[in-house]
């Protein structure tokens, strides 16, 4: 942590930070009377998010910029931790125990890819995966789940997918929070800055080049694969859309299982790599839930640590850059594609319950809730199933029967 922190803090000057920058040179602008889709860095990366964002980061503008990087990259550091002891619970790791837990998995997210590019960019990629997980993890009372989502969702689009999921899951009223939420924040964007909202609307949304060279490694995504294999746009547009929507409804179909399964962090994380691959743009920071996927048990112990192992390898090695030189470029420049769409869409995780060798893995969350909010069996019969029985639930798609 200290080694990524001092790295990040201490890159030359015009690369400190630097999305951290467009957000604070961005509402500069903006409080001058100008558009916030107007500023370029000194490496021409705009403003990209929706205008919601533009109000959220207006405060940020009363900082100078040197004790800002500091501060944001303290609160970074903060949601890191934060995610470790909301993902403690979860299904994989079971041979550790419950108190190293935290410990283990922050060194696992502090040494990973994604969070390094958070830290070095100033990017807040963490901050929305932490506030989906919260929503999905049933942190807070039934009734509020899915608002943090709606307020992620309108600062940056990506967390969408989970209202989807949601509602195909049968958690309506968590998606009718979420789109709430969403809505409200928008709107109030469109009250405050019509002009702005319009433009990001209607013109920037659609203008994918923005964001910069997406044929590099750094975008893991289903349509920076095409891209580096030189498809046809026409081709290219489609075949992402084809194939990114299979492989998101192949996940649905998996997440849905899991959920009712008892399993919402297996669920959660099968969406989130669905969403890494159908998104037209998945850059490094983006793929936390590709880390959070080794912490999924697949089988038994060591078919479990085996899957830790392949994913912690991948998403810590620099291996979609090292590998796009490599004879074996395909596979090698695209293992995190290969890896989001393996989480998604193939392997068989399964979920914990009570009686197995685990029982610090099962939470409250993992349970399916009523409309009430209250727990209810997981079982699809009226009654609840018997307090001494054993079951796997298994998360596979389809093809799997």
């Amino acid at each position: 942590m200290a080694l990524q922190v001092t790295g990040a803090l201490n890159r030359p000057v015009r690369d400190r930070l630097a999305d951290l920058h467009v957000y604070w040179g961005s509402v500069q602008i903006l409080l001058d009377g100008g558009s916030l889709y107007d500023f370029a860095a000194w490496n021409d990366a705009p403003f990209t998010y929706p205008p919601f964002a533009g109000l959220l980061f207006a405060p940020l503008a009363l900082i100078a910029e040197d004790p800002l990087r500091i501060l944001w990259t303290a609160v970074t550091l903060g949601v890191v931790i934060g995610l470790a002891l909301l993902v403690r619970h979860s299904n994989g790791l079971r041979p550790v125990r419950p108190a190293l837990r935290v410990p283990v998995v922050a060194l696992l997210l502090f040494g990973s890819a994604p969070i390094s590019s958070n830290l070095r960019f100033g990017q807040l990629s963490v901050a929305l995966v932490a506030l989906v997980l919260v929503d999905c993890l049933g942190v807070v009372p039934a009734r509020y789940r899915g608002a943090l989502t709606g307020f992620a969702a309108a600062i940056k689009l990506t967390p969408m997918i989970f209202v989807v999921y949601w509602w195909v899951s049968g958690q309506r009223r968590t998606a009718i929070n979420a789109m709430a939420a969403f809505a409200g924040c928008t709107a109030l964007a469109w009250l405050v800055l019509p002009g702005e909202s319009v433009r990001y609307w209607f013109t920037e949304l659609w203008n994918f080049d923005r964001v910069g060279n997406i044929a590099t490694s750094g975008n893991q995504s289903l349509n920076g694969a095409l891209l580096r294999m030189d498809v046809p746009d026409t081709w290219r547009t489609a075949l992402a859309a084809v194939i990114g929507l299979a492989v998101v409804a192949v996940a649905l179909v998996r997440g849905s299982r899991a959920y009712r399964g008892g399993d919402p962090f297996a669920a959660v994380v099968i969406i989130g790599a669905a969403g890494l691959v159908f998104s037209p743009v998945s850059w490094t920071h983006h793929q936390i839930w590709l880390v959070l996927a080794g912490l999924l048990t697949v089988g038994g112990r060591r078919a479990s640590y085996a899957w830790f192992a392949l994913v912690t390898a991948v998403m810590v090695l620099p291996v979609t850059s090292l590998g796009a030189a490599l004879p074996t470029e395909a596979l090698t420049g695209n293992a995190r594609l290969l890896l989001a769409i393996a989480v998604s869409c193939v392997v068989p995780f399964t979920a914990l319950k009570a009686g197995q060798p685990d029982e610090e893995a099962v939470h409250p969350a993992a349970l399916p809730v009523n409309q009430t909010g209250q727990p209810r069996s997981p079982y699809p019969q009226a009654t609840q199933a018997p307090a001494t029985t054993t079951q796997t639930a298994t998360v596979s798609s389809p093809a799997d029967g």
